[in-house]
């Protein structure tokens, strides 16, 4: 095969690594987003928040140990492999590279909704004052959002 055939194939590939290295950077920001809220704060950000001290203290203690925990599972190295060998391959696997993403994407969901789990088992515990109270503060929190939005 000549040379001029093989540039538009090579470009397409990079273009297509770029395209992929695009998408698992906005992986990364959801799981951000997720874990830790955006730069202005996410609502689960802001309901944790508003708990009460004791409360907020273990909810972040719990989301710092799901985060820890789940860095060793064995489906997120294979998926990790998965996504290293996809970009090394001569001919870029797409579809096992999105394999890899969804694995990595279903695990940060999964630790989502243990926190908001985690959530509701802390708010149900309290008394209506206290809920009243974590309100409150949910609401200045959201407000102050809304106009540092604005």
């Amino acid at each position: 095969m000549t040379e001029a055939a093989k540039k538009p194939g090579r470009w397409k590939t990079w273009a297509l690594v770029g395209s992929v290295t695009l998408n698992l950077v906005m992986v990364g920001m959801i799981g951000g987003m997720v874990l830790r809220g955006t730069p202005d704060g996410s609502l689960m950000r802001a309901a944790i928040g508003a708990l009460p001290d004791d409360a907020r203290r273990d909810m972040r203690r719990d989301g710092r140990e799901a985060f820890r925990g789940s860095r060793g599972h064995a489906e997120l190295r294979a998926a990790r492999a998965d996504l290293l060998e996809a970009l090394r391959a001569e001919t870029f696997d797409a579809d096992r590279f999105r394999a890899g993403l969804d694995v990595a994407q279903a695990r940060l969901l999964d630790m989502g909704d243990r926190l908001e789990g985690q959530l509701v088992t802390r708010l149900e515990r309290l008394d209506h004052p206290a809920r009243l109270e974590v309100a409150d503060r949910l609401e200045s929190r959201t407000e102050r959002l809304s106009r540092a939005r604005d």
